[in-house]
């Protein structure tokens, strides 16, 4: 019984996303190396900074939290989520401190994706969205 679930995220994972309106969205296993050039998102103080970013296609975008509560990078329409983020830890002045998490994702299709925090929703936190676009 335990064996559908994890063959079906295996194949779930080597698979292209469809969007029923829009282009496809390659989905990368999280954690993956990245490919093209790197943009960063800082999510801080229920924000996503800078809230819009451009990028060829093969770009990653790598979300960091520097925040100090936990949050996400989840597609408005479902087709990536980064996972809880965990904020950074401890140090202090001496540091010593654990970095904040982060997630990377190759975007392999052009298109305009938009994304919130799924722990702080849109419905709660208005300003707490952000937007990729994806030129050729």
């Amino acid at each position: 019984m335990r064996r559908a679930p994890v063959l079906h995220a295996f194949v779930l994972l080597g698979t292209t996303c469809q969007l029923t309106t829009g282009p496809r969205l390659t989905m990368p296993v999280s954690g993956g190396m990245p490919g093209g050039p790197v943009s960063t998102v800082i999510i801080q103080d229920f924000s996503f900074s800078p809230a819009t970013v451009s990028v060829q296609v093969g770009s990653t975008v790598e979300w960091t939290n520097k925040g100090p509560s936990p949050h996400t990078a989840r597609s408005d329409i479902g087709i990536w989520d980064s996972g809880t983020l965990g904020a950074p830890t401890g140090g202090g002045a001496y540091g010593g401190g654990s970095a904040g998490g982060s997630y990377q994702l190759r975007l392999n299709t052009p298109g305009t994706f938009h994304y919130h925090c799924s722990i702080h929703p849109p419905s709660r936190f208005p300003n707490f969205r952000g937007t990729i676009t994806v030129t050729q």
